[in-house]
């Protein structure tokens, strides 16, 4: 009769704990979910911005590029300057006058 007592308390405790262990896994599972809707809604912001930031990125890249190219044109219209200031010119020459030739004489 006795083991029957220490069953049925062995029993009546597991119960309570298990009720117990139980009522912390749901509230532990509560704050999970909750934690990580913030988590998602996180990564949705950081993806919205990074999409944003690349925008970004790419209109500042192909602003470089134009204002690239129009330095590149300035400075290939001064480089083109200097060269031709430093370049030698060539020396004239003298144009010599057409000579006239008198057919009927020859000479």
């Amino acid at each position: 009769m006795q083991t029957l007592v220490h069953a049925d308390i062995f029993f009546f405790i597991s119960t309570i704990c298990l009720v117990l262990l139980s009522i912390l896994v749901a509230v532990g599972l509560y704050y999970a979910i909750g934690i990580l809707r913030d988590a998602r809604e996180i990564a949705a912001r950081i993806k919205k911005a990074s999409e944003g930031l690349e925008n970004d990125l790419d209109g500042l890249r192909n602003a470089v590029k134009a204002e690239g190219n129009k330095v590149r044109g300035i400075a290939d219209l001064v480089l083109g300057f200097v060269i031709r200031a430093l370049t030698p010119k060539p020396a004239k020459r003298k144009r010599s006058k057409p000579v006239e030739v008198d057919l009927e004489t020859g000479e």
